[in-house]
């Protein structure tokens, strides 16, 4: 049997409304240790906000005192089903290069993030990708 994403998820995700400046975002990763903060526009998924993002407005010169949909993913985002298998979210995450996931249910309600580090931590998670029959793991050549 196939690991399934939701076993991944190991905190609540945490959010921030559209609007809020990104120091407070900032200062949420820092308190709950986490990576990304999850934009909310009237309680509802609208975003993404990561470390990454920061440092990269950062260096463009963007105040921190910004809303966070100025740094933020606010388009096209990346989810994964909380049924899909682990494998469906590490393929996403390699061939997008990303280091987080949002996490939905079958309605697309958010249910969480998870993140490189959470698949890592996961022992049983390589023997499952390596179970896989028929499908080539990105970058496995």
């Amino acid at each position: 049997m196939a690991s399934i994403v939701k076993h991944l998820i190991s905190k609540n995700p945490v959010s921030v409304e559209r609007g809020t400046p990104v120091i407070k975002a900032v200062e949420l990763m820092a308190s709950h240790n986490m990576g990304s903060v999850i934009i909310t526009k009237d309680g509802k998924l609208a975003g993404i906000i990561t470390e990454r993002d920061v440092i990269r407005g950062i260096a463009r010169g963007i105040s921190l005192n910004q809303p966070v949909e100025e740094f933020g993913t606010m388009k096209d985002l990346v989810t994964v089903r909380e049924d899909d298998t682990v494998y469906t979210a590490v393929k996403k995450m390699a061939e997008r290069n990303l280091r987080h996931l949002i996490v939905v249910d079958r309605d697309g309600n958010l249910k969480g993030v998870i993140s490189v580090r959470d698949i890592i931590r996961e022992s049983h998670v390589l023997k499952a990708i390596s179970q896989v029959e028929g499908e080539e793991f990105p970058g496995s050549d």
